[in-house]
């Protein structure tokens, strides 16, 4: 028997890992359009890329069990983003400066080739030792490890929880951007006290030295993970995933935050420039974290995340699966406000939206796509197990709610969130059997969040003025 946390991938391992995708398979609750795993524990994405006429998205794995175990990178591919085929494990912790897990990092493709940089984590008895490392792939998709890290340790004054690369090019030359805890008083051990985004630089990606910390005009809590970083419609989107930040006008409520700030990186100056006071949380669902950027095949910014966050306790944990990620969304800016809808392609996947008649309607479908225009005030389920949806005109408040499920998640989180929109136009829910994502007007606020339901066709509109129609995912 092996520890459930601490195994890493053997090729021989494929009887065990096909026995568990096997008893996955049978899970009432798998989605179509979501990607998943199909055994144990994903959460973030990782080194997304449009690469030798594919699509690719690396992620976070743990394939022996619904745990945080020892991370590992599963990689999947696609070349429409609707369709993927999963790949051979990518990153497998099997080096002495890894033992520990290989963890979150991006890609950038350069010379023909698509690098990928990773923390490698590395514990002693007296606590990590920052350690960032790269790996190749080559275009005919076989990677190799570098074996040793082009980064190892922190700078002076930090603590080791110094995590995920982000590797940019800007002005013919590369940067990458660290998350990581700043020691502020006589504490020296584990986290610090402030979380922060360091900055390196390289001429040639293998060779990196530290710039400094760059200034960020938000709460940052005491960690820094998962920055990302991309242009659009010519500004700077920078999102983060803060640790520890306090509830603020509604937002934050998750264990952990994710936050946007859309503006100028000014790398000169070392400090973030934003375009807007407004600090706002990126989605106000209760299963989203880790969200990272690329640029797809024409050069559109897409996004993916995590569809989770924590360590929440579901109803199906037992079955060896947890998680997955968002559908692919495609990042624009309306003034300074960052707009996420899902990209074109998946949106072809479902028929032509057929008008609702009725107040109350069964979906012979887990898969569809609900449209609503005039309001919102429906609830989705059987009537003792299910959620809801409301704007409130008066407070320009919509509020999700799951107090009405059989089966709760996390109540001591909260039961409810809420996001606060001027004026209301269209609503979109995607529901791909449990993983729920809500659309307003057209991406200006998101919901992403679990829902382990039997019934989840059963529609109820609440307000007869709602205009509603839906379209069932055909692929």
């Amino acid at each position: 028997m092996f520890n459930p946390k601490e195994k890493y991938y053997h090729a021989e391992d494929q009887d065990i890992l096909a026995t568990l995708a096997n008893q996955v398979s049978k899970s009432q609750y798998l989605p179509k359009y979501h990607i998943y795993p199909k055994s144990g524990l994903m959460n973030d994405p990782n080194g997304l890329a449009y690469f030798q006429g594919s699509y690719h998205v690396f992620f976070q794995w743990y394939p022996y069990d619904a745990v945080h175990g020892l991370k590992h990178w599963g990689h999947t591919t696609s070349q429409d983003l609707i369709h993927w085929s999963d790949q051979e494990m990518a990153l497998i912790p099997n080096q002495e400066f890894e033992k520990n897990g290989c963890y979150s990092g991006n890609a950038i493709e350069h010379d023909g080739q698509l690098f990928l940089f990773y923390t490698a984590n590395y514990k002693t008895p007296a606590g990590k030792i920052a350690k960032q490392a790269m790996a190749i792939m080559s275009s005919d998709g076989s990677i190799k490890k570098l074996a040793a890290p082009i980064i190892d340790g922190a700078p002076e004054g930090l603590s080791g929880e110094l995590r995920d690369p982000f590797v940019f090019e800007r002005d013919d030359q590369f940067y990458m951007l660290l998350g990581g805890s700043k020691f502020t008083g006589e504490n020296r051990e584990g986290f610090g006290d402030e979380g922060v985004l360091l900055l390196y630089q390289s001429d040639d990606l293998y060779n990196w030295h530290y710039v400094a910390l760059i200034d960020l005009p938000i709460d940052t809590g005491y960690m820094l993970e998962c920055p990302s970083l991309i242009k659009v419609d010519g500004q700077d989107v920078l999102m983060l995933s803060p640790m520890g930040i306090s509830e603020s006008a509604g937002q934050f409520k998750n264990r952990f935050a994710t936050v946007q700030l859309v503006g100028h990186l000014d790398i000169d100056n070392l400090k973030f420039i934003p375009s807007t006071d407004d600090v706002l949380e990126i989605d106000s669902g209760f299963d989203y974290y880790a969200p990272q950027a690329f640029y797809g095949e024409h050069q559109q910014p897409i996004s993916f995340a995590w569809f989770g966050c924590g360590e929440p306790m579901y109803t199906i944990d037992q079955e060896k699966w947890k998680h997955g990620l968002t559908m692919p969304q495609t990042l624009t800016l309306n003034d300074t406000h960052l707009y996420r809808f899902p990209v074109p392609e998946l949106l072809k996947a479902f028929d032509t939206l057929t008008p609702i008649q009725s107040l109350e309607l069964q979906i012979e479908s887990k898969y569809y796509r609900l449209h609503l225009e005039g309001g919102c005030h429906i609830a989705i389920g059987d009537e003792h197990d299910s959620w809801t949806l409301k704007y409130d005109v008066k407070t320009s408040l919509v509020t999700l709610s799951r107090a009405g499920l059989a089966n709760q998640i996390d109540p001591e989180y909260g039961i409810e969130r809420q996001a606060k929109i001027e004026q209301l136009n269209t609503v979109d829910i995607f529901v791909d059997n449990s993983f729920i994502e809500i659309y307003l007007n057209e991406g200006e606020r998101t919901f992403c969040f679990r829902s382990f339901q039997d019934n989840v066709g059963k529609l109820r509109l609440l307000d007869h003025q709602i205009k509603a129609s839906y379209g069932q995912y055909t692929n």
